[in-house]
């Protein structure tokens, strides 16, 4: 396993403490209780001025993937015919492609590589397995339009990142190659939450215990917790898989990722694992250096993996 750590600048830890003792952005992000308030909740994150803008320069065009709404976002590079598929967070509920743009752009126009960004169903209203189905038939779709498995890397970000690793064994299970790569930004890799940061962590991060305990209860049955799709810790890892896993070291997920790195590197897979100093869940959304490092980190190795660098 390649590991590597990345420091925070005063301005990152500065923002970091002010974000924590934002009341106001509290309410909008884990205040929530119904899906209807997580939702409003969602849209109002979204235009939080704390949050990163689309980079100028990225063209964003509404498309249609597998069925499902999607956007390709194009940094103005030569199109080589490689592409990222991007999948945004939000517990499996509340995510939105409002919510994933600015990440996406940020990646195409650094990696220039075009990014296709996809709404995947989202529960209650479509509950596990519904958008691990989507995942794998935004694959076969992007196959079908004839991208090859190399010219594919598929990114996401917390249960967007989730996604993303399950569909590794998702592709072994129905006998297809396996992408260029997979990378999962602050990925959600144990929905039992279980690792000891969920302890250690608390209070240092906005993403909470309870949080993600209602938000999972919404998304999957107990009884199905365990199934080898619905988190990245159930399946098998393939072997040489190559993955990158991003992760602030102050993330309430933060053991669950490193279970699944030591995991999937166990099983022979091309395990690459970042950290960055005291970064909360989901701080690559935030208008910080080190949100702006770790994008480009991740476009770079994407880059790589297409054949890019």
């Amino acid at each position: 396993m390649k590991r590597h750590e990345f420091a925070a600048t005063n301005a990152d830890l500065d923002y970091v403490v002010a974000l924590l003792g934002d009341q106001g952005f509290q309410a909008n992000y884990s205040g929530p209780t119904t899906i209807e308030q997580m939702r409003t909740g969602t849209a109002l994150l979204v235009d939080d001025d704390k949050l990163k803008d689309v980079p100028a320069g990225v063209e964003v065009t509404p498309m249609e993937l597998a069925g499902r709404p999607a956007e390709r976002l194009h940094g103005g590079a030569p199109d080589t015919g490689k592409v990222i598929v991007y999948l945004h967070g939000g517990g499996f509920i509340r995510g939105s492609l409002d919510m994933g743009r600015a990440n996406a752009a940020e990646l195409a126009h650094a990696a220039r590589v075009p990014v296709i960004s996809v709404a995947y169903r989202q529960a209650p209203e479509h509950p596990f397995p519904a958008a691990t189905e989507d995942i794998l038939a935004v694959y076969r779709a992007l196959l079908a339009r004839g991208y090859l498995p190399g010219q594919i890397v598929v990114a996401g970000e917390s249960a967007g990142g989730c996604l993303a690793l399950t569909l590794l064994p998702h592709l072994v299970q129905e006998g297809l190659a396996l992408p260029a790569g997979v990378a999962g930004i602050s990925p959600m890799t144990d929905l039992r939450m279980s690792g000891a940061s969920w302890d250690t962590n608390a209070g240092r991060d906005i993403a909470t215990r309870e949080m993600g305990r209602r938000m999972v209860g919404l998304y999957i049955r107990e009884q199905d917790l365990d199934h080898p799709l619905a988190a990245p810790v159930n399946g098998a890892v393939p072997p040489a898989a190559p993955i990158l896993l991003c992760v602030g070291t102050h993330e309430t997920m933060l053991s669950d990722v490193e279970r699944y790195a030591g995991q999937a590197d166990a099983a022979g897979a091309d395990v690459t694992l970042n950290l960055y100093q005291a970064m909360p869940h989901g701080f690559t959304k935030f208008a910080i250096p080190l949100a702006r490092q770790a994008i480009a980190d991740v476009a770079r190795w994407c880059a790589a993996r297409l054949g890019r660098a």
